[in-house]
């Protein structure tokens, strides 16, 4: 198993019963759409969200002030099989327009308002992200850059080359399993060569000081 501080990323099962598994899959995904977000609203994203925060506590990978911020579902099908390239997380949604001082390129996304917070914030963030379907390496995984979490904000221009000096690895999944990912490590994807469903729920967990500007849900 990967080390989350040293590498950025890490897999382990979620232990998550597969009746919940299964009303994921059932109520998230809307046909011929890559991803829907901002889904903590949702009754079975919240439950889903407080398991595996419990889950997290107790392997002492959270703390108990642990809370969820951001939930999004994304499929990858042969209509919508899509390609990213080297990027870090750096956007997240917020409760009112920021204007706190670190809190830069405001921007409104189907009316939520999102930020990119100070890198305290941002290195206080874990994603979550729950398969609901196994992913091999013909179906796109995700890719990772180990260690590239470590040097902050990236510049765009520095992406490809970093991921190149740092390598890479495609991270294969069985359903229920889940990938522990810091939003600063780079990462992509690649189309599927054998497309079908890769459903993931991608949660956010914010484990550090109340932030300056309050996110747009907040679950615990």
């Amino acid at each position: 198993m990967s080390n989350l501080s040293e590498h950025g990323w890490t897999m382990m099962p979620s232990g998550l019963a597969s009746e919940l598994l299964a009303t994921l899959r059932e109520s998230l995904f809307a046909l011929e759409l890559a991803g829907t977000r901002c889904l903590l609203d949702e009754p079975c994203v919240q439950e889903t969200a407080k398991r595996l925060c419990s889950s997290l506590i107790s392997a002492q990978i959270l703390s108990p002030k642990a809370t969820a911020i951001q939930a999004i579902a994304f499929d990858k099908t042969a209509a919508t099989n899509w390609k990213v390239t080297w990027h870090q997380d750096l956007m997240f949604p917020l409760a009112r327009p920021a204007t706190s001082s670190g809190y830069d390129l405001p921007a409104t996304k189907g009316g939520i308002d999102y930020a990119r917070p100070p890198r305290a914030v941002l290195e206080a963030l874990l994603a979550v992200r729950l398969h609901l379907d196994d992913c091999d390496a013909s179906n796109g995984p995700l890719r990772v850059s180990p260690g590239t979490h470590r040097d902050g904000v990236l510049k765009s221009a520095e992406l490809a080359e970093t991921a190149r000096r740092f390598g890479e690895l495609a991270c294969t999944a069985r359903t229920g399993d889940v990938l522990l990912m810091k939003p600063l490590l780079l990462h992509a994807s690649s189309p599927a060569t054998n497309p079908r469903h890769r459903r993931v729920l991608h949660l956010v967990y914010h484990d550090g000081p109340p932030p300056a500007e309050p996110w747009h849900r907040s679950v615990s």
